[in-house]
C-alpha cells in the first residue's frame, strides 16, 4: 500500500502528540501518589533551621536602628518604607548631661540645675512619627501633642497651642509650635518642630515646667533651632545626555533638467 508524504507525516505527528499525553499523564499520577508532608513536621523542621547556629535572623526595620540618641547625643528618625528615605534629628546638649528614660514613651531626662535629684523637673525630650496617609504635617502635629500627650503614659493632658512659625529645614519646611499644658497641679511649656515627607510625618517636642522657664526656654529653644531634615537617597537619577548637532538642512531643491 503506497501512502502518500502527507499521511505519514500526519500519522508521525499523532503518535508524537500521544506519547507525551501519556508521559504528562504519568507524571501528574505520580505526584498525586507522592504522600503529602504533614505540617507538624513542616513547622519541625522550620524551627530546627531557624535554631541552627548558620541562620542569620532578619533584619529590623530602619526605624529601630535609629531608636534614641547616639553617643554624641544626635536623635534621628526615619521614614524609610520606600525609597528615597527621609531623616529628621535634633542634637542634645552635652552640658547639662541627659538620659534616656527606661518608661515609655522613653523620653530624654535633662536635668536642670539644682534639681537633678527630682525627675519630675527634668526637661523632656519627646519623638513622635507616623506614616499614616490621612495625616498631612497639621493633623499629625495635633495628634502629637493633643492626642498623645492625653495619655497617662505622657502628661494626662492635651496641649494648647499657641502658636506657629513656619522655618525652613535645609531643603524642605517645618513647623516650629509654641504650647502649654495644663496638668493637675503643673503647668508646663514647650516647644516641638514637625517635618513632612510623603511617607509620613515626623517630629521632636521639648518640655519644661513652667517654675523652670529660665532654662527650659533656651535648651528647648536650642534643641529645635538643631533640627536637621536629610533625603538619604536621591528620588529620581538625572540622566545626562551628549549634546547633539542638529541634522544639516536639505539641500534646495533643482529644477529638473529634463
Amino acid at each position: 500500500m503506497n501512502l502518500s508524504i502527507n499521511t505519514i507525516r500526519a500519522g508521525t505527528l499523532f503518535m508524537t502528540m500521544f506519547m507525551t499525553f501519556l508521559g504528562c499523564t504519568a507524571s501528574a499520577a505520580l505526584g498525586q501518589d507522592s504522600p503529602a508532608q504533614p505540617l507538624g513536621d513542616v513547622a519541625r523542621k522550620t524551627r530546627q533551621e531557624r535554631s541552627a547556629p548558620s541562620h542569620v535572623p532578619a533584619k529590623r526595620v530602619a526605624s529601630e536602628d535609629f531608636d534614641g540618641p547616639d553617643a554624641s547625643g544626635v536623635w534621628r528618625m526615619r521614614l524609610c518604607t520606600i525609597s528615597p528615605c527621609y531623616e529628621l534629628s535634633v542634637t542634645l546638649p552635652k552640658n547639662p548631661k541627659w538620659t534616656r528614660s527606661a518608661q515609655e514613651p522613653r523620653p530624654v531626662l535633662i536635668a536642670v540645675a539644682g534639681q537633678a535629684e527630682d525627675p519630675s523637673r527634668a526637661i523632656r525630650v519627646y519623638a513622635g512619627e507616623s506614616n499614616d496617609p490621612k495625616y498631612f504635617a497639621d493633623g499629625f502635629k495635633r495628634t502629637f501633642l493633643q492626642g498623645w500627650f492625653a495619655r497617662p503614659e505622657y502628661f494626662g493632658q492635651s496641649a494648647q497651642l499657641l502658636r506657629d512659625e513656619h522655618v525652613p529645614l535645609d531643603f524642605s519646611t517645618g513647623t516650629v509650635t509654641h504650647f502649654t499644658i495644663t496638668a493637675a497641679t503643673v503647668k508646663y511649656r514647650g516647644l516641638s518642630v514637625i517635618a513632612g515627607s510623603n511617607q509620613g510625618n515626623f517630629g521632636f517636642a521639648c518640655v519644661y515646667r513652667e517654675e523652670d522657664s529660665a532654662v527650659g526656654t533656651s535648651i528647648c529653644d536650642a534643641i529645635v533651632k538643631s533640627a536637621r531634615y536629610q533625603e538619604l537617597q536621591s528620588s529620581f537619577i538625572r540622566k545626562v545626555y551628549p549634546p547633539v548637532d542638529d541634522p544639516p538642512d536639505d539641500p534646495p531643491e533643482q529644477d529638473d533638467p529634463r
